[in-house]
């Protein structure tokens, strides 16, 4: 399955930093993450519905504290990254 990221969600998901840890961990960090997203779209695909009027036709993931919204083309083959953010940020 390929991933597309919207703007603001490659935004938050590049504004992942840590004073804890190392930037190659960090790196490591992100590729798991994105791993993590992949295997469970294919896995809950279009199961838990946003019920936000303005996400009308998105998905919800919480991974790791982050909340990831996103979408589905026809045919399944392309997830779309729509809102990606830590669960302790505001909107």
């Amino acid at each position: 399955m390929k991933i597309k990221w919207a703007n603001q969600a490659l935004e938050g998901f590049q504004n992942i930093k840590s004073q804890h840890f190392t930037m190659q961990e960090t790196k490591e960090y992100k590729k798991s993450l994105v791993k993590n997203i992949e295997e469970k779209v294919s896995l809950l695909g279009t199961s838990i519905p946003v019920n936000e009027r303005e996400w009308k036709g998105s998905y919800k993931l919480i991974i790791d504290k982050y909340i990831i919204y996103y979408s589905l083309s026809d045919d399944r083959t392309t997830c779309y990254i729509e809102y990606f953010k830590h669960s302790r940020q505001r909107r």
